[in-house]
């Protein structure tokens, strides 16, 4: 699979991650241990968000600056994942959650930095 074949699966795996932060916040919410209900708006709106990401990256012949769109918005679930974690009741579930954004965030830094270098 080359550079833009990975994009283009992290732009719909932007969708699939923001559909379920629009549709199943409180899961999201009881999985990282601060299930209380509160945070459902936060993680609707980070849902869009995503979602806007996803198509970005989709919608464009060339997907880089999306995935570098995409980085910053993985800066910001990363300020709001360290708030997160500090209220956390269930420390293995957010280090779970955690565990699978760092890898996505990953995948971002690389793709976004070898389609920037192709350009």
């Amino acid at each position: 699979m080359n550079e833009l074949q990975t994009a283009r699966g992290l732009g719909w795996a932007s969708l699939a991650i923001g559909l379920s932060e629009i549709f199943a916040p409180r899961p999201i919410e009881q999985a990282m241990g601060i299930g209380n209900g509160q945070q459902t708006g936060v993680l609707r709106v980070l849902g869009v968000r995503e979602c806007m990401h996803g198509i970005d990256i989709l919608a464009h012949r060339d997907p880089t600056p999306g995935l570098f769109a995409r980085l910053a918005g993985d800066l910001l679930d990363g300020v709001l994942l360290t708030v997160a974690g500090k209220k956390s009741r269930r420390p293995g579930g957010f280090v779970g959650i955690l565990a699978i954004v760092m890898g996505v965030v990953a995948l971002d830094v690389l793709f976004a930095e070898r389609l920037a270098r192709h350009r």
